[in-house]
């Protein structure tokens, strides 16, 4: 299987590092050879220009000639007999003047003057930094996009082929629930239990084929309180077996626009998430207020809260840090809520925790 979005991130980025790091050594290293060559260039033309105005002048080849011109272009300068000048270096330069002297130019090694504090260079490091960031941010958001990509393209393949196997026998199951007699009060919420669900394994199978295939939400005219309470009992018995306690402060109504069955899909997550949290029990509260144009749906349950990592990456795909998980249920409850023109939100509670905030619209009273 492929790295997570997180591992990938962090191969990418460090891969950049070493990119920038290499690049900037490699940016000094010309820069330092475009100052040799500059530094060459100078040192050649004044040489050229001085004995081309000793040359013309008939100036005498005399050690005080030599001296007065050391002091005036800051390098050694001395008069030789033709043939007898030293070996040529990178700072030494020998010019004939006439058939019977040579002048030689001396000047100290070049040490390179680069520096931060210098304008050019600063701006120099800053361009290719600026655009090395730029490629880089395109690069990695496209790698992303392109893992992302294929992963979905394995969900959809994975997701219909179970939908198909899957579907089959739940709508028989579903039908001959139905059909059943219930003899007693027992009979008849065994039967309900049943249906119910039924209905849950059918919301995880559209779960998956939402994800590989997200369809616009149906919307209409809703009460997000009775949702809200509707899935909270759906869930009720998922919650004592887990020895959770579910506190429901909902107050209604509250009319929204919103696809009931995608929302009871996210509602049910966000739930499902709170109660396996809290591996040996616990409390999750769910509080509802009204804020301006949008409500606000507040879940906080008595776990162990969220990681920093997780407070950043938490409802992207595939993200997870639960033992066995897909990294899908967040992400599916940030699509829908987006879907909806609202929002989510990660926190941790100051007491202990996660807290996970829903903001969706309401309709205009």
């Amino acid at each position: 299987m492929s790295a997570s979005p997180h591992k990938l991130r962090l191969t990418l980025g460090l891969g950049f590092l070493a990119f920038v790091i290499a690049g900037s050594l490699l940016l000094l290293a010309w820069l330092r050879e475009r100052e040799l060559e500059e530094s060459n260039r100078l040192f050649q033309a004044l040489a050229q220009a001085d004995a081309e105005f000793v040359r013309r002048m008939n100036l005498p080849r005399s050690g005080k000639l030599a001296h007065d011109l050391e002091q005036l272009l800051g390098m050694q300068i001395e008069f030789r007999a033709t043939g007898q000048a030293p070996a040529a270096t990178e700072d030494r330069l020998t010019i004939r003047l006439d058939d019977k002297n040579d002048m030689i130019f001396t000047r100290t090694p070049v040490v390179s003057s680069l520096s931060l504090r210098d304008s050019a260079t600063l701006n120099a490091f800053i361009t290719f930094w600026l655009i090395s960031g730029l490629m880089g941010w395109l690069l990695v958001r496209e790698r992303l996009k392109r893992a992302q990509s294929e992963r979905l393209a394995m969900l959809g393949r994975v997701a219909t082929s179970l939908a198909h196997d899957i579907k089959n026998p739940l709508a028989s199951i579903q039908l001959h629930a139905q059909l059943m007699t219930p003899q007693n009060e027992e009979d008849k919420q065994a039967v309900h239990l049943i249906e119910k669900e039924s209905e849950v394994i059918a919301g995880l199978v559209n779960q998956w084929l939402h994800l590989s295939n997200p369809l616009p939400p149906k919307l209409v005219k809703l009460d997000l309180a009775e949702r809200v309470r509707s899935v909270a009992a759906n869930m009720e018995a998922q919650a004592r077996h887990a020895c959770v306690v579910v506190e429901s402060d909902v107050p209604g109504p509250v009319w929204i626009m919103g696809d009931a069955q995608r929302l009871a899909q996210a509602l049910r997550n966000l739930m499902v998430n709170a109660i396996q949290a809290m591996p040996r029990g616990g409390s999750l509260k769910m509080h509802g207020r009204s804020a301006g144009a949008e409500h606000e749906l507040r879940f906080a349950d008595s776990g162990s809260g969220f990681s920093e990592l997780a407070l950043v990456h938490g409802a992207e795909l595939f993200f997870t840090e639960k033992e066995g998980g897909m990294g899908v249920g967040l992400n599916i409850v940030s699509s829908i809520v987006t879907a909806h023109g609202g929002r989510i939100k990660l926190q941790n509670d100051p007491k202990g925790g996660a807290v996970i905030l829903v903001m969706l619209p309401l309709l205009p009273a």
